[in-house]
């Protein structure tokens, strides 16, 4: 059995640098730092041509937030695959050769890769992305797949761009036992499309890591009026699977289900009904690209529940692995993690 298995898009990331992001809004492209959207390829190229003239291509790397996290995880020394579909391309065997350590065998390449632009402007550092997706991303799941789902600890999720990408992972979801551990992070993306499209994801998820405007997409409400939305859901399923069958100390503090909720500059706090706690971030003395934060936050945070730590220091984990990936450009912060 593996400790960790991904499942979410594979993007090319292009990481450029910018002087303003007006610049690039003034030209048709309608990014704001912070936020994500999707579009086609024809949209990609034409953005990456304006991009060639007025920034400056810093960095290229593999991408995708579930993949950031599981690659983060094989790194910390678990064992660690993925589910996905890449390109039939050199975009694609890039993307896999970024994954070291990690079981790309359930990934099937097939058609064109998908292309994260990532953009960052000079002064504030802060990043506005946009995604073109594989445009058969969401047809992985055959009997192969299924079965390999039965051999993790822990399933954990982030969006797939196109529409049928719930759908497809909702099958992944139906397919675990009751003893394993579904965490999900469903990104600006998925949010977008509301709490009742994503209810049949949430009803099965043990950890739900989700930004405060995450929540307030998802539900149209903020803060603990937001959380307290969402929480029911995941405990709806308690009585076909009760994480008593997971003795994981996480879940003993918890009393359940688990809220991680990431909040920037000002930290990150866990919310169950039986604990509430709140942990600020790490000071970073300088950002040089903060795309994938989250994601590397994820890791710590899930290797901690693994080695057995309370809601305390699973934060705490997952906030240091998060600085240490401020330092660099796309997954080039991997490097400096020992085992």
């Amino acid at each position: 059995m593996i400790d960790f298995l991904g499942s979410g898009a594979l993007n090319l990331d292009l990481v450029y640098e910018v002087d303003n992001l007006e610049d690039v809004r003034s030209a048709g492209f309608d990014l704001h730092p912070g936020h994500e959207i999707s579009g086609d390829q024809e949209t990609a190229k034409a953005l990456m041509d304006f991009l060639h003239g007025q920034g400056t291509l810093m960095a290229k790397s593999g991408g995708g937030s579930s993949a950031n996290t599981i690659c983060a995880l094989s790194r910390l020394g678990h064992r660690a695959g993925f589910i996905g579909t890449a390109g039939e391309d050199r975009a694609g065997n890039f993307i896999l050769s970024s994954m070291k350590g990690v079981d790309s065998s359930l990934v099937k390449q097939v058609g064109k890769s998908a292309i994260c632009i990532i953009i960052i402007e000079k002064m504030e550092r802060d990043r506005a992305m946009f995604v073109a997706p594989h445009d058969r991303e969401g047809k992985f799941p055959d009997s192969a797949v299924l079965k390999s789902v039965l051999n993790t600890k822990v399933l954990h999720f982030s969006s797939l761009v196109q529409s049928r990408g719930i759908s497809t992972q909702k099958k992944l979801a139906n397919a675990l036992k009751p003893e394993q551990v579904l965490s999900f992070d469903p990104g600006e993306l998925y949010a977008a499309r509301g709490i009742e499209a994503l209810s049949c994801i949430l009803k099965r998820t043990d950890i739900l890591f989700i930004t405060e405007e995450e929540v307030k997409i998802m539900t149209g409400m903020a803060g603990k009026a937001g959380l307290e939305a969402i929480y029911p859901l995941l405990s709806e399923n308690r009585a076909g699977h009760n994480n008593a069958s997971v003795d994981w100390n996480l879940f003993k503090d918890t009393g359940g289900a688990a809220i991680v909720c990431k909040q920037g500059p000002r930290g990150v706090a866990i919310y169950s009904p039986d604990v509430s706690v709140t942990i600020p971030a790490e000071k970073v003395l300088k950002i040089v690209d903060n795309t994938g934060a989250g994601d590397a936050f994820n890791a710590g945070f899930l290797h901690a529940v693994l080695q057995g730590a309370l809601a305390r220091e699973c934060l705490r984990s997952g906030v240091r692995l998060a600085a240490l990936s401020l330092s660099a450009f796309g997954r080039g912060w991997l490097d400096k993690l020992e085992i």
